[in-house]
């Protein structure tokens, strides 16, 4: 993973999850300012360096660079932007107190120094605007790298030039032009896109000591950046609609357990279509139903569908349909119909099935176009893949959530003790939130629903799917503690619970 390319958020959620782990981010700052100091002291060999720093996390990793070069003979000297008043990131602070204990020469306020000799150094450094920035320059950032861009000394850019927007790589106004540009852990997507590389210079991708399960397991992080914050006048309807479609006269748990764990997972609303049966023996005030005629889904239901399927923005296709020829054609046109009107589709259970058993060569659905999210557990993939999969083979369950990935071109994610997210490309994470008794009956209905769920208000499949596999987890671990089962019902109430305690942290 170290030199990947990576997303500002994606940056974001690791950093938390490193946190969560034992490794602070003070300590992820100290070893980027080492690096960079490294860096510049063995391509440059500088007498004097001058350090321009900003008020985040970018200005703490310059602070750092310049004491360790200090720490190494060089005349060093930072200019801070701001007063250190304006600085509020902790670490940022704790940099700042330790340069000064180092005897770094500090200069503050932009204002004081703008007509000094700032600019008279060997090697200048980058320190202002990094992952943070929002919007074009404003003075005087936009002075001060203007005046570097004029200076021909040596720029050496920390994480990303400032004024390139980290994740698309445009110039947002005007931009540093960096000789090298020293990226903590991953290349930011901005570095290598539109106006990104011709500022970047030389890319060096430092090795911070991210650990490696910061990245590779699905963490508190990932759901404390990538779970949208509710809007306080959010509108009914832009938190997503949920189409269910499942169940049989022999099975009416399973699409039930999936609607509700779709409306708790936050969907505005949710539409239960069913046949008739289903109905009988359940009724819930928070799901719209839509009765089918007969006793399992047919054929002619597929069109009776279509302004249900247009209407929702996500369709969950799969719980409960049981093992029906007939039934699963049914399913197939379903999802077929989803996928030309542009909707988003989530396949579980029978529905999987579906996809490959009983379809003509013209019939069979190659492609679900990246559109969709699968949720087998081993068996399932093992007849998707045509060919067995060992239930505790770590190894082998992730090469077949990749290929199954990029067999149907759609998110996977496989389920098991330590649940496996792909998507096509061969990218992969790895989920190992849960417990043992989350192998009881409809627990994978919740996980599907909550899937649901959580894609119509994302409508990315790739987070949705992660943040779905890990909260289903962590809702299992509550259930298990606070009463002492994962029963389906309990997970649902857990799952919801767990949502809300982030997405109405920062409610605005």
């Amino acid at each position: 993973m170290l030199g990947a390319i990576c997303t500002t958020r994606e940056m974001r959620a690791w950093e938390i999850n490193s946190a969560h782990l034992g490794v602070p981010t003070r300590l992820l700052m100290e070893n980027a300012g080492a690096t960079v100091a490294r860096i510049i002291l063995e391509r440059f060999k500088p007498r004097t360096v001058s350090v321009v720093a900003g008020v985040g996390g970018k200005a703490g990793d310059g602070l750092v660079a310049a004491r360790h070069l200090s720490t190494a003979g060089v005349h060093v000297r930072v200019f801070l932007v701001s007063r250190p008043e304006s600085i509020h990131h902790p670490d940022t602070l704790d940099a700042l107190k330790a340069a000064e204990a180092a005897g770094v020469e500090l200069h503050y306020d932009y204002m004081r120094w703008a007509d000094s000799d700032w600019l008279d150094a060997d090697v200048i450094v980058d320190a202002m605007l990094g992952t943070g920035v929002r919007g074009e320059l404003r003075r005087p950032y936009r002075e001060i790298v203007e005046e570097i861009n004029r200076s021909g000394r040596k720029v050496v850019a920390i994480d990303i030039p400032t004024g390139i927007d980290p994740d698309t790589g445009k110039v947002l106004g005007t931009a540093v032009k960096a000789d090298i540009t020293v990226t903590m852990h991953c290349i930011k997507a901005g570095l290598k896109q539109n106006d990104g590389p011709r500022h970047a210079g030389e890319i060096v991708v430092a090795n911070i000591g991210l650990p490696r399960d910061a990245w590779l397991y699905i963490g508190p992080g990932d759901l404390e950046v990538l779970l949208p914050r509710r809007r306080e006048w959010a509108r009914k309807g832009e938190a997503g609609r949920v189409l269910v479609v499942g169940g049989s006269k022999w099975f009416y748990g399973a699409p039930w357990i999936a609607a509700l764990s779709a409306f708790y997972a936050g969907a505005d609303l949710v539409y239960l279509a069913a046949p008739e049966p289903v109905f009988n023996t359940v009724v819930s005030p928070e799901i719209i139903p839509v009765p089918l005629p007969g006793d399992i889904l047919r054929v002619n239901h597929a069109r009776e569908l279509e302004d249900r399927i247009q209407l929702a923005d996500v369709i969950l296709v799969g719980p409960g349909i049981g093992a029906h020829r007939e039934s699963w054609i049914a399913s197939r046109l379903i999802v077929k119909r989803a996928l030309e009107l542009g909707k988003l589709v989530v396949v579980d259970a029978d529905g999987l099935k579906a996809l490959t058993e009983y379809a003509t060569p013209q019939d069979r659905i190659e492609s679900l176009d990246g559109k969709a999210i699968l949720t087998p557990h081993v068996g399932e993939a093992s007849l998707l893949l045509g060919k067995r999969i060992g239930h505790e083979d770590i190894e082998a369950r992730i090469e077949a959530a990749k290929h199954l990935a990029d067999k149907l071109s759609a998110v996977v994610i496989l389920k098991g003790r330590i649940d496996v997210v792909a998507k096509p490309g061969g990218y992969y994470r790895l989920n190992r939130s849960g417990t043992p008794d989350m192998s009881a009956g409809g627990t994978g209905d919740v996980l599907a629903g909550v899937t649901a769920g959580l894609l119509a208000e994302i409508k990315d499949p790739w987070i949705a799917a992660q943040l779905a596999a890990y909260v289903t987890g962590v809702a299992g671990e509550e259930a298990v503690r606070e009463q002492g089962r994962a029963a389906p019902s309990l997970l649902i109430r857990e799952v919801s619970r767990t949502l809300s305690r982030v997405r109405y942290k920062y409610a605005s």
